[in-house]
């Protein structure tokens, strides 16, 4: 049986999230429109399951002016393809800005749609010094009006009741007797009219959301308290989510271990299982920790009001290259993670700069680039020009990312998307407490949006990846090493064989046994299809100074950057790269070239870092963006190009460089 479809219609911040909320409960899906990367919410009503609701994109007026207000537009009139029209459409009227909520009951009305008013924000309303009476707005509207306050159970009751009345009684009606194309002015004086017989002012005012302002959104004093807010929501993000995370990788180091020593005697299926199956889940599931995170701090600074004075604050440091001040957040939130950050350029007004922030997001330089940063300044940077000049160097691996990306907004703006200056009009929404069921269904729908849209890929290319660097695995390289380390340890290669096997083992011998397992996987990685095929591209990364085994570690990073020092662990035979970071380091310093000369260099160090700085090696950005613009496409044009820059930047340090070294 079809079910009877409700269409929610409202301006943005009318509360229309809220209605939704309240009416649908956890019956409710999220996805996109066809063709298009507009999310689309859609529900069904608790009261009664055959009653489809769609929360429609907010929208100021049926004559669209960005994407979103296009679906509105075109859902409502029945021209979106597959989305049918909805049977009854549920107004919401913000009632602190009553007038400008009209405007589109107004088009309603014109368009003859069936029409059920739901009035919200009678509390702000009053706050600002008037009050709406429902009943007389009902009666020059000509439509029922239900008010509906937040948290009060008896107006959704009433709510609902409504809606089942107005499905049951209501039939298109005839189009109201206006011109052919009433003009703005006509509609105006008809909503006029409406406010005059609907709204009474009062003495008394409230202008606390005006004294917050007087502070937040002054010139000085705003951007202090906008560092400290923001910074707080960085440091969460950054440091917050460490302990959640290290938690995940800790659960899945141990299962990937427990499951090692259980197939012992299946060598492919342990690696299968340990380094393929549950590291690729460790990987999917390590990112929730911080896009549950953004999203909590975004839906509350959304739900109180601060997000448009920040986005006030900020538009005019972005305007310039065609972005606005909404940009902010996600560009910002990507110095933690450029996942969540790409999820959360859906602030955007409009597709084309929506596209354009997340084409540009992944050049802000993630915390996984940061353990890379770390390596080399420590070991060629810090003991060389002291703790000042290793500070300096790491903020200036962040700025590389920044200096590139504001230009490459405004080339992607101007020339490529050609969006045009992007408009920033905004109300400044009445301070409030956040509503917390709104609050927690926003992170709720972050995370599932996540591991619906782009775990599949992450996990599928984990798979991929870990093959690749697994096989041929052929026997001679096991036998060339276990003859290898019975020369080096001056063991009977029967007695290194046995090492292997053995399960059981006193604690002199598990550590001859890690140390074997160590020079098993650096063989193996050594004569994988990944480590041939990082010999066979070192001819290209030699322009950077790169040597193979830098090459197999960069190329074995594309699932995630974290992956380019656990392989050099590998490639250099260090047990754990987290627990012994000195240990590599140290390895890298000894490293020489056949010449007898240091293979690494301060020159080397930075080089390899500035392409980590700009490179798009983390395929989970990669999948996040495909699942975000819906184009593969737009992902793969992200990564050559991204990495085009990196490889010519890091060319341009490493040939200048070399002349004066």
């Amino acid at each position: 049986m079809t079910p009877t479809r409700i269409a929610l219609v409202g301006n943005p911040n009318a509360g229309k999230t809220t209605v939704f909320n309240a009416l649908c409960g956890a019956a409710q899906k999220t996805g996109n429109y066809a063709g298009v990367t507009v999310e689309k919410k859609v529900g069904r009503l608790r009261a009664e399951r055959n009653i489809e609701v769609i929360d429609l994109p907010g929208a100021y007026s049926l004559k669209p002016k960005s994407a979103d207000e296009e679906i509105t537009e075109r859902v409502i009139l029945g021209h979106a393809g597959r989305e049918r029209v909805p049977d009854l459409n549920l107004l919401v009227l913000d009632a602190s800005n009553l007038k400008r909520s009209l405007y589109i009951a107004e088009e309603l009305r014109e368009k003859g749609a069936p029409v059920l008013a739901v009035l919200t924000m009678r509390d702000v309303a009053e706050r600002r010094g008037f009050t709406v009476d429902s009943a007389a707005l009902e009666k020059a509207m000509g439509v029922r009006v239900v008010e509906v306050t937040r948290g009060a159970k008896d107006h959704i009751e009433n709510l609902n009741q409504a809606i089942l009345d107005a499905l049951n009684t209501t039939k298109k009606k005839a189009p109201r007797k206006t011109k052919i194309n009433p003009t703005i002015d006509e509609r105006y004086a008809a909503i006029n009219a409406v406010v005059r017989k609907a709204v009474t002012k009062n003495l008394r005012q409230d202008t606390t959301s005006a004294r917050i302002d007087s502070f937040l959104t002054h010139r000085i004093f705003g951007l202090v308290a906008f560092s400290v807010l923001i910074g707080s929501m960085f440091l969460s993000i950054y440091a917050g989510a460490q302990p959640m995370m290290d938690a995940i990788d800790y659960t899945m180091k141990t299962v990937a271990g427990w499951a090692r020593t259980s197939l012992t005697a299946y060598p492919l299926t342990a690696s299968l299982i340990s380094d393929g199956a549950i590291a690729g889940a460790g990987s999917v599931f390590v990112f929730l920790p911080q896009i549950m995170i953004l999203f909590f701090f975004i839906a509350v600074f959304e739900e109180t009001g601060y997000l448009a004075r920040a986005a006030f604050l900020m538009d005019k440091l972005l305007h310039w290259t065609g972005l606005n001040g909404r940009a902010f957040i996600p560009l910002l939130s990507s110095f933690a993670c450029a996942v969540p950050a790409i999820m959360s350029a859906r602030v955007m007004p409009s597709d084309r700069t929506r596209m354009a922030t997340i084409l540009i997001t992944p050049l802000m330089s993630c915390s996984a680039r940061l353990p890379v940063y770390i390596l080399f300044i420590g070991s060629f940077i810090e003991p060389r020009y002291g703790a000042l000049w290793a500070a300096v160097t790491l903020f200036g691996m962040h700025l590389v990312g920044i200096v590139v990306a504001m230009p490459l907004a405004w080339l992607l703006n101007r020339k490529v998307l050609k969006t045009g200056q992007s408009p920033f009009i905004l109300e400044l929404p009445e301070y409030r407490m956040p509503h917390w069921p709104n609050v927690w269904r926003r992170v709720y729908d972050a995370a599932m949006d996540f591991l619906r849209g782009v775990a599949g890929i992450i996990f599928a290319l984990s798979i991929t990846i870990w093959a690749l660097a697994y096989f041929p695995h052929a026997q001679k390289t096991t036998d060339s090493v276990y003859t290898a380390f019975s020369q080096e340890k001056k063991m009977p290669v029967k007695e290194v064989h046995s090492l292997a096997t053995e399960t059981k083992l006193s604690e002199k011998a598990q550590a001859l046994k890690s140390d074997l397992d160590n020079a098993l996987r650096a063989a193996h990685l050594r004569e994988s299809y990944l480590g041939h095929f990082g010999r066979w591209v070192q001819p290209v990364f030699a322009p950077l100074g790169f040597d193979w085994k830098i090459s197999v570690a960069i190329l074995a990073a594309f699932p995630a950057r974290e992956v380019f020092i656990s392989t050099l662990g590998i490639i250099y035979s260090v047990a754990d790269t987290d627990a012994e970071p000195e240990a590599l380091s140290k390895k890298l310093l000894n490293e020489k070239k056949k010449d007898g000369s240091p293979l690494y260099s301060v020159l080397l160090a930075v080089t390899v870092m500035i392409f980590f700085a700009l490179c798009a090696q983390c395929m989970s950005t990669l999948a996040a963006i495909r699942r975000e613009l819906r184009s593969t496409r737009w992902a793969i044009t992200v990564f050559i190009v991204l990495t085009s820059i990196a490889y010519l930047m890091a060319m341009a340090v490493w040939q200048v460089g070399s002349l004066f070294t």
